[in-house]
C-alpha cells in the first residue's frame, strides 16, 4: 500500500477512534487519575487521620498517622503507576478491539478493501492509529500527573523525573503488546467484545505471573510491574517479541478469515 493510500486510511482510523466513546473514556478516566493521584499522595495522611476514630460504633481505627513517613513526589508516581497498571490498560484493551472488529460487525471493511487497499494495510494502519492515540493520552496524563504534583510539592527534582519518563516508557511498551495482542484475536475473528477479553486476559496473566521473582525477569509482567521506572533487558526483550509476534499473527489472521 503506497503512501498516498495510507495516509488518507490513517486519517479515517483516527477519525473512527475519535468517534468511538471508549476513546473518550480512555482519555476522561486517564486525566481522572493524572490528576487525583498527587492529591491522594499528597494528602494520604490528613486521610488517613480523618479516619482515625471513625470507625463503626465510634472504635478507633488502628492506624498511627504518626508513624507515616512524610508524602513525597515518588508516592505522587506510585499512585499514577498503580492507576495506570490495574485501570487504564483495561480501557486500552476495549479500545483497541473495536478497531478492527467495528468495521467487520458494520460491514464497512469489505467498501475499503474494495479500494486499492489490502487486508494488511487496514489492520496496520489501525493498529498504528490506536498506538498512537494511547501514547498520546498517556504522555498527556502522565505531564498533568507531574504538573499537579509540582504544585503540591515542594521538592519535586531530576531523579523523580526520570522515575516518571522511565516508568511511562516502559508501561507504553506494554501497553503496544496488549494492544497488539488483542488485535491479534480482533484478526483471528474475534468481536469486539471477545477481543478486550483477550487483551484483558493477557493483562490478567501478567499481572498473576508478575508474583513470582523470574517471570518479572523474562516476561512483559516485569514492565506492568516497573513501578521504580526500570526493568530487566530480559522483560524488554520479550516484551517486543511479544508483540512482534502479536502483530504478525494478526495480520495472517486478518489476511485468512471471511469477512
Amino acid at each position: 500500500m503506497n503512501p498516498g493510500t495510507a495516509i488518507p486510511l490513517l486519517g479515517r482510523q483516527f477519525r473512527a477512534l475519535r468517534a468511538s466513546w471508549a476513546t473518550w473514556a480512555l482519555a476522561a478516566i486517564a486525566l481522572l487519575f493524572a490528576a487525583t493521584s498527587p492529591v491522594t499522595a499528597r494528602y494520604l495522611p490528613e486521610i488517613l487521620g480523618g479516619l482515625v476514630g471513625g470507625g463503626s460504633g465510634g472504635t478507633p481505627l488502628p492506624i498511627d498517622v504518626s508513624a507515616l513517613p512524610d508524602p513525597t513526589p515518588a508516592d505522587a508516581w506510585a499512585q499514577w503507576s498503580s492507576n495506570l497498571s490495574q485501570i487504564v490498560i483495561v480501557i486500552v484493551a476495549i479500545v483497541a478491539a473495536s478497531a478492527i472488529s467495528a468495521d467487520v460487525a458494520r460491514g464497512t471493511a469489505i467498501p475499503l478493501l474494495a479500494r486499492p487497499i489490502t487486508r494488511t494495510g487496514l489492520w496496520a494502519t489501525a493498529f498504528a492509529a490506536v498506538t498512537a492515540v494511547v501514547a498520546a493520552v498517556t504522555v498527556i496524563s502522565t505531564a498533568a500527573m507531574v504538573a499537579v504534583a509540582a504544585l503540591l510539592f515542594d521538592d519535586l527534582a531530576s531523579p523523580d523525573i526520570r522515575l516518571v519518563a522511565g516508568g511511562t516508557a516502559l508501561w507504553l511498551l506494554f501497553a503496544v503488546s496488549a494492544i497488539a495482542v488483542t488485535m491479534a484475536a480482533s484478526g483471528a475473528g474475534a468481536s469486539s467484545l471477545g477481543a478486550a477479553a483477550a487483551g484483558i486476559a493477557y493483562f490478567g496473566l501478567m499481572a498473576v505471573a508478575g508474583i513470582w521473582p523470574p517471570m518479572k525477569e523474562w516476561s512483559p509482567a516485569g514492565l506492568l510491574a516497573a513501578a521504580d521506572g526500570t526493568a530487566e533487558p530480559g522483560a524488554i526483550i520479550v516484551t517486543i517479541a511479544v508483540a512482534a509476534a502479536a502483530i504478525v499473527v494478526g495480520m495472517a489472521a486478518f489476511n485468512r478469515r471471511e469477512l
